[in-house]
């Protein structure tokens, strides 16, 4: 019996330090938001929001959204709250709109919010747009998509395809405060006459900051094999001339390897090569036979001078953004600190010497060769 009532009174005692359910929200009352588009109007912070719901007859989801305009992210946020019949909650948001004007002036501050607030989902991705990123949101669906599960579609694709690098708002955080690294992001636009979104390539960044360079889809191809970045599938097409006859080749990548040689120098401050390595795969030649080894030959050599032109001109890019996304700067710090310590890498970083070498090596000419 002495045994039983201390087993009760531990027990009891166990209970009284247990907190329960404390801080629960019922799904009952919460709106789910799935996506959000942010623009300047003189000193107002327009935001745009695609917040989900359900209609009352069929039960299927819908969009519904709210323009409004605030001093900052979190007072917009307010403002919702004051409009919808429900808590607005940001755990299923996937993407995040920037105009293209707004993002000139730095992402961070307006990413401060996401950061503090426990429920922000770090698998969400930024976007920034050509033009008012409110009128993307405003199509409401696309097909049977609704806004928000469409644009992760469209840059999920464009980073398995190697259209764009892949960035998070978890990954973006430690771009940004790392001096030896740089930040790409997709760049898109609203098709007005298909009413659909185009990826038109990758938009470079000094900083936190827009620095309104971009580059179009083939030159974002070339600046992921330069940075070992290439997503699952990657297709380039070129016009190649031979014997004064232009034909087509398009191609797989079927692998590339990117190193990086690092040395100082006296007139630049430091001397960068980048041997680029690249494997083919043939899957279109307008010549229709490449039978030949000479012709091969001369077909990998038009590739690699037309890869090793692309090479230099993104080069050239980040340096003109002051865009480190090769790491350079990393790989300074890592292994050469007396470089690292002598530079103040934020000015001198586009005043160094990079150069790409480019080699490419046919590997498949097609099942009919």
């Amino acid at each position: 019996m002495k045994y039983k009532l201390i087993k009760v009174l531990s027990i009891c005692l166990i209970l009284s330090f247990l907190t329960g359910c404390w801080d629960q929200k019922l799904l009952k009352d919460t709106m789910f938001l799935s996506t959000v588009a942010y623009e300047k109007k003189k000193d107002k912070v327009i935001s745009t929001i695609a917040i989900r719901s359900y209609t009352s007859k069929e039960g299927t989801l819908v969009n519904k959204t709210y323009h409004v305009a605030g001093d900052s992210p979190r007072d917009d946020r307010t403002k919702i709250n004051q409009q919808v019949s429900g808590i607005v909650m940001s755990a299923k948001k996937r993407i995040v709109l920037f105009e293209n004007q707004l993002a000139k002036e730095g992402v961070l501050e307006l990413s401060d919010v996401l950061y503090r607030t426990s429920e922000s989902p770090l698998t969400a991705k930024y976007v920034i747009v050509e033009g008012k990123p409110s009128t993307i949101v405003e199509l409401q669906q696309v097909g049977e998509e609704l806004i928000g599960e469409y644009l992760d579609g469209v840059v999920h694709t464009a980073e398995v395809n190697s259209l764009v690098p892949v960035e998070t708002l978890q990954s973006l955080c430690t771009v940004l405060f790392d001096e030896g690294k740089g930040l790409a992001l997709p760049y898109v636009k609203l098709n007005t006459e298909n009413k659909t979104v185009d990826v038109i390539g990758t938009a470079l960044f000094n900083e936190d900051k827009f620095s309104g360079i971009t580059l179009n889809p083939e030159e974002s191809k070339v600046l992921l094999l330069l940075g070992n970045q290439k997503g699952k599938y990657m297709i380039m097409s070129h016009k190649i001339t031979i014997h004064d006859q232009q034909y087509v080749v398009s191609y797989d990548v079927s692998g590339a390897k990117a190193k990086m040689h690092l040395t100082p120098d006296a007139m630049y401050g430091a001397k960068v090569t980048i041997p680029l390595h690249v494997k083919v795969s043939i899957n279109e030649f307008t010549k229709n036979e490449m039978s030949s080894p000479a012709l091969t030959k001369k077909v990998q050599e038009e590739i690699e001078k037309i890869l090793q032109k692309k090479a230099e001109k993104v080069v050239g890019k980040l340096q003109k953004a002051n865009c480190d996304f090769l790491e350079i700067g990393r790989e300074a710090a890592a292994y050469h600190p007396s470089i690292w310590k002598r530079l103040k890498w934020r000015q001198d970083y586009k005043n160094i010497s990079i150069n790409p070498k480019v080699q490419v090596e046919i590997i498949h000419r097609g099942i009919i060769n």
